[in-house]
């Protein structure tokens, strides 16, 4: 074989190869961007879902998302996720994954009900104090108290009462009592609610002092409501700068126009206009008055 045959079988093998090697990498780039360009339906929070709350439709919604993006122990569907109660909080957009979910949908104790980081409490509170006996478990209430206040007014001390928002966004974990009415039959007398609280140790230690220093009151929040807003301590002086900063404006109004009986009281209290001085002249039988200047 001459060597001009050899270099063109020699060519023909170089292209070859050269057109096997380029549609491998052809078609390892294509593989590339099939994977980056994949898509997975994944189930993320739709709002703001605080720990302990039982997850309902409303709280979530499929997206499809880069298949790269996708969490490990997500969920695909709805299903395995609604009526289950979140262990942790879950921030809106975020992607549901079951390690933040209750173990099981029936496991109903007190305990897998309470957050982590809470501790269960409960406490006795008349039934009017809280809205009434309206609430009910996994509702989140506000926690006031009404306690009295030693305060140094001109060096003696005064006894005077304090209402304080003590704690807010509580969840109720269970609440007891309350004597329902049965149908067919008279109301019952109301009696005290046993109410099952989840709060931190810190808040568990105030409110145990609390409760022997004065009177509570829950507060019923809308499921919406999550925010925390600082509240300021309200004595009496606060409540009657409200009233008259913000209800008090006619009271502290001048009238200009006055009852009758009250003008005629004015001008019979109106001192007597004085006269000027004068001095009495005698001229024999005569008398006269002259005024002194």
């Amino acid at each position: 074989m001459d060597k001009r045959k050899l270099s063109i079988i020699l060519a023909v093998v170089l292209a070859l190869m050269g057109v096997v090697m380029a549609r491998n990498y052809i078609n390892q780039v294509e593989k590339k961007f099939v994977k980056e360009e994949r898509r997975a339906f994944v189930l993320l929070a739709t709002a703001s879902i605080p720990a302990g709350t039982t997850i309902d439709q409303a709280m979530v919604r499929l997206e499809s998302i880069p298949e790269k993006y996708l969490q490990p122990k997500t969920f695909n569907s709805e299903s395995p996720v609604l009526g289950k109660r979140a262990m942790a909080d879950i921030f809106p957009g975020e992607q549901i994954m079951s390690t933040k979910l209750t173990i099981a949908v029936k496991d109903t104790s007190l305990a897998m009900r309470t957050p982590s980081g809470k501790r269960a409490m409960t406490i006795t509170i008349p039934y009017l104090s809280a809205v009434g006996g309206k609430i009910r478990t996994n509702d989140y209430v506000d926690v006031v108290g009404t306690f009295p206040y030693n305060a140094q007014v001109d060096g003696k001390t005064i006894t005077e009462l304090v209402s304080v928002t003590l704690f807010q966004n509580i969840l109720i974990l269970g609440i007891e009592g309350g004597a329902p009415q049965e149908r067919g039959k008279p109301a019952p007398a109301p009696t005290d609610l046993v109410v099952t609280l989840a709060l931190s140790p810190r808040e568990i230690a105030l409110l145990t002092y609390a409760m022997d220093q004065g009177k509570l009151r829950l507060v019923l929040r809308t499921p919406l409501d999550v925010a925390v807003e600082p509240v300021a301590p309200v004595e009496v002086n606060t409540m009657w700068q409200y009233v008259f900063s913000n209800l008090g404006q006619e009271f502290l109004s001048p009238k200009e126009d006055k009852p009758p009986i009250l003008k005629q009281q004015e001008k019979k209290q109106e001192a007597p206009p004085q006269l000027p001085p004068t001095l009495e002249v005698y001229r024999g039988t005569e008398k006269s008055s002259m005024v002194i200047k």
